[in-house]
């Protein structure tokens, strides 16, 4: 996405302190994957934690309606990495004489999962029709029904780094059309070039699409009045995910170790069960080198699905970032803790190596949580591969010649449910005459390929806007499902982290995966530190091209900042 916003910031509304806080994780039913689907059983899955790690029954695809530039047709042509990825819709609807601008139009049964959008002037009118109705069931502007409380409240709804977004589910039994109207808003959306003189919407929404056969319920008002404890409890659960676990069975103690370079120990687990957490803390002289040379890897009934540098793993980045999401906590007393569920049949490993160099580094392992688990047919194996390079040269905006950031690339049956990137930027501050060249790195858009379809069914308008945020926002943020624990990078030489968790949003694949992320700085020839860690859950036998190098890992890391700047102080800004 271009260009910079000054975004307004936002207060957790009522929706949380009316809510009643909860004591566990047990207070919500177990989704009983009941024949019909609607907002309650959706909201039940939603802090369903075990769900997660069990391929979708009923089963469906995920995939993904956005801005992107319409020149985008095939990546043989340059035209593929255009940005302006603003103002560019399905169609166009005639209605009672007014413009009806198509950013959605899908068949059902399906839901509506995640939606983030932002735009310059806010002036459009959004409409939400389902199953082919006159009326939509919802009309307001962005700010009112994806960020605020027209629809629902925080942290379900709400402004996070000046992108807006919506977690609520919407399911539909037959169709969903969601259109924007505005004056601002030209027919000639194809040929438009980047500029402020239309409303420049960008937008992403992720949908499910289930067989025909598939029970749903479509959303309606009355829902939303039935469902309004749940849906507030919901969002109590989200925003305190260490209250909200699955139930320990047993702990096993990792302990507390000075590792030297190369050295490493491993706790074990016998029987079946199920990682339910994974806490702990590393200190070091250089605590970011330490994140990133420091590796926590993971197996699982005697094969290794999980190997990472401790921080991105973590989601942390390079040093103690500190935030909160559903998935993963970095707490200001360098504490990290994970709640990915990871079964088991027969047997568990974790293991922490110190592969630095020169520094010893200490490790506080605090413990395993281990969880009851029924393994079932549908049950998979939790992964995380990592893919780094530092010095990667970004070329600008040369079209010809711009490359894509592979995420991960698998082959198998399974689940995509998240991921973090982790960078360094060295921009050139002074530009000269050319000031206008600002030093943001993060124009290239997400492109996800699932099962060799021909054009990705997950086309983005922008880094940012993948990680739920807007414009190179410049302050950290954190919300149940995205977060930007450090942003020191985003305007100016230094670190930046993104995150993102997935539930309603993950991507089921039967046969294979591909994510790429175009590489699109502002400055020609910049280098980069980049880095990306991925999440997803398969069934045994599955593969990818995640790297395994101690030498990658060892390489120098950027300076971390003097100061506290860019780090979370102005959370949810």
């Amino acid at each position: 996405m271009s260009w910079i916003s000054l975004s307004v910031p936002r207060n957790l509304s009522q929706l949380v302190a009316a809510s009643i806080v909860l004591g566990s994780l047990s207070f919500f039913p177990q989704t009983s994957h009941a024949d019909r689907i609607d907002l309650g059983s959706l909201l039940e899955q939603m802090i369903d934690r075990r769900q997660i790690a069990e391929f979708p029954e009923p089963a469906f695809v995920c995939k993904q309606a956005s801005s992107y530039n319409r020149h985008s047709v095939t990546p043989e042509r340059a035209d593929w990495f255009t940005g302006g990825d603003f103002d560019q819709f399905y169609g166009c609807d005639l209605v009672e004489g007014r413009k009806e601008w198509i950013m959605l139009d899908v068949a059902g049964p399906g839901v509506v999962t995640r939606w983030w959008q932002t735009q310059y002037r806010g002036a459009g009118t959004i409409r939400i029709y389902l199953d082919q109705a006159k009326e939509p069931i919802f009309k307001g502007t962005g700010d009112q029904l994806v960020a605020g409380d027209a629809i629902t409240g925080p942290p379900l709804a709400a402004n996070r780094g000046g992108g807006r977004n919506l977690y609520l589910p919407i399911p539909f039994a037959k169709h969903c059309k969601v259109t924007f109207e505005s004056s601002n808003t030209k027919a000639d959306f194809t040929k438009k070039k980047p500029g402020f003189t239309n409303e420049s919407l960008f937008y992403i929404i992720n949908y499910l699409q289930y067989p025909k056969e598939v029970d749903v319920k479509s959303l309606t008002g009355s829902d939303l009045e039935s469902n309004r404890e749940l849906v507030a409890k919901t969002g109590q659960a989200l925003l305190q995910p260490q209250k909200h676990h699955l139930d320990f069975q047993r702990k096993v103690a990792g302990g507390k170790r000075m590792l030297k370079p190369g050295q490493g120990f491993t706790r074990k687990v016998n029987g079946q069960g199920a990682i339910a957490a994974v806490r702990l803390k590393i200190s070091a002289g250089d605590i970011a080198q330490a994140m990133r040379s420091t590796v926590i890897a993971a197996a699982f009934d005697g094969k290794q699905t999980v190997w990472a540098p401790v921080g991105e793993f973590f989601g942390a980045g390079l040093g103690v970032n500190t935030y909160k999401t559903w998935w993963r906590m970095v707490d200001k007393d360098g504490w990290m803790t994970c709640w990915w569920p990871m079964p088991f049949k027969e047997s568990a490993e974790v293991s922490i190596i110190n592969h630095g160099t020169t520094e010893s580094v200490e490790v506080q392992f605090d413990y395993l949580g281990i969880a009851d688990w029924r393994w079932t047919d549908r049950t998979m194996y939790f992964h995380t591969a990592w893919r780094g390079q530092n010095q990667k040269e970004f070329v600008g905006a040369d079209l010809e010649n711009m490359e894509v950031w592979n995420f991960i690339t698998i082959d198998g049956q399974g689940v995509y449910v998240g991921d973090s990137l982790s960078l360094y930027n060295r921009p050139r501050i002074d530009w000269g005459d050319q000031r206008w060249i600002g030093p943001w790195w993060g124009e290239g858009d997400e492109q996800i390929w699932v099962d060799g379809e021909s054009f990705p069914s997950h086309f983005g308008t922008g880094s940012e806007d993948y990680f739920g945020y807007a414009f190179n926002h410049t302050h950290p943020f954190e919300a149940p499902f995205h977060a930007q624990p450090i942003a020191k990078g985003n305007w100016g030489i230094g670190h930046t982290t993104n995150v993102r968790g997935r539930v309603h949003d993950r991507i089921p694949f039967k046969t294979r995966f591909k994510f790429d992320m175009e590489l699109f700085h502002w400055q020609p020839k910049r280098k980069i530190d980049y880095a990306t860690t991925t999440h997803w859950y398969a069934f045994d036998g599955a593969t990818c091209n995640g790297l395994r190098s101690t030498v990658t890992i060892q390489e120098k890391v950027g300076a971390l900042p003097t100061d506290t700047e860019g780090r979370i102080k102005n959370s949810n800004k």
